[in-house]
C-alpha cells in the first residue's frame, strides 16, 4: 500500500490513492436510479475544477457515487449529501455538524463509516468516509420528484 498523505481544510488524510481509484474504477453494482441520483451523476460533472480535484485527489470518481442523500431545493439548486469511501485513515480532524458553520453549497467532512451497507463490496481496509455537502443545478432531462 501507498500512502500519501492529503490535507483539506482542518484535515489530515492518509490514502492510498492508488488502491481507491482501482476500486472507482471497478463497475460498483447498486448504483441507484431514482432522478435525484441520477441527476447526482450527471451534475456533479459540472463542479468548478477546484473542487472536483478535491475529489480525484483522493482517487475517486465524482460521478459513482453509492450513498446519495436528496434534501431537496435550497437556493434553487439541489442540495445533496453524497458519501465516498477512500482506503485510508484520518490523521488529525474531528467531524462538526455544526449548521452554522457549514457552506451549504460546499463543504466536505470525513469520518469512519459507521454502516458498511454503502461500501462497495470487497473494499480494502481501513476505510474512511468523504461527506461532501453540495449544491447542484438540475441537468436532466427528467423532472426532479
Amino acid at each position: 500500500m501507498m500512502y500519501e498523505t492529503i490535507r483539506v481544510g482542518d484535515w489530515l488524510i492518509k490514502a492510498d490513492v492508488e488502491e481507491t481509484r482501482k476500486q472507482y474504477e471497478k463497475d460498483i453494482e447498486d448504483m441507484c436510479e431514482c432522478g435525484n441520483c441520477l441527476n447526482y451523476y450527471e451534475a456533479v460533472n459540472e463542479l468548478p475544477v477546484q473542487k472536483a480535484q478535491v475529489l480525484e485527489s483522493f482517487g475517486l470518481i465524482p460521478s459513482k457515487c453509492t450513498d446519495i442523500n436528496y434534501h431537496g431545493v435550497k437556493d434553487h439548486l439541489h442540495f445533496y449529501i453524497a458519501s465516498y469511501f477512500i482506503v485510508g485513515r484520518i490523521v488529525e480532524g474531528k467531524q462538526e455538524w455544526n449548521p452554522k458553520k457549514i457552506d451549504f453549497s460546499w463543504h466536505i467532512s470525513f469520518s469512519v463509516p459507521q454502516h458498511q451497507i454503502y461500501i462497495p463490496k470487497g473494499f480494502p481496509k481501513p476505510i474512511i468516509q468523504l461527506d461532501c455537502v453540495t449544491l447542484l443545478p438540475w441537468g436532466i432531462d427528467q423532472p426532479y420528484e
